[in-house]
């Protein structure tokens, strides 16, 4: 399913390459993500999402502008960089762009994640082979009810209870 279709009054989970593609201005998908962002903005939208999201999208930002800067794709030598102060604060610009981004999107929950969500996604990622943020997700989704989920991650088209809807 295509995300520009989804109109459905339900909830919808937002993933993190969503987010990712948005922040990183990414050619192909970029488009189509912010247009379905702008809908949550808006909210014509209900979304849902949890702070393991906000923190995946975080961290990979982060990691990502240090090592633009750096010009290397060694985690070693970006977490070594990272030490210094300067470094930190110039590379942390992005973040900061990210959670002022959130905050204007008005048509969004963000869940904090359980103890019950864990050991849930344990169970769930093993039946449906995910990777364990994966399967975190999933957990959440399942907790509240959420059946849609907002996503270019093929992996989640295994989970036989959810609807992927991709940029």
């Amino acid at each position: 399913m295509k995300l520009d279709d989804f109109n459905l009054s339900e909830s919808i989970f937002i993933d993190a390459n969503i987010f990712i593609y948005v922040s990183q201005s990414e050619p192909t998908y970029g488009r189509a993500c912010i247009d379905f962002l702008e809908r949550v903005e808006y909210m014509e939208i209900k979304a849902v999402t949890t702070s393991v999201v906000l923190n995946e999208v975080s961290y990979k930002l982060l990691i990502a502008k240090a090592g633009e800067l750096l010009d290397t794709d060694r985690f070693w030598k970006i977490r070594e960089e990272l030490k210094d102060k300067t470094f930190t604060r110039t590379c942390y610009e992005i973040v900061e762009e990210f959670r002022d981004y959130v905050s204007t999107l008005f048509g969004l929950r963000v869940e904090d994640v359980r103890i019950d969500d864990f050991n849930m996604s344990v169970d769930l990622g093993s039946e449906f082979g995910l990777m364990t943020t994966d399967s975190y997700h999933v957990a959440v989704m399942k907790r509240l009810g959420v059946k849609h989920i907002a996503s270019n991650d093929s992996d989640f088209e295994r989970v036989d209870f959810i609807e992927v809807w991709n940029p």
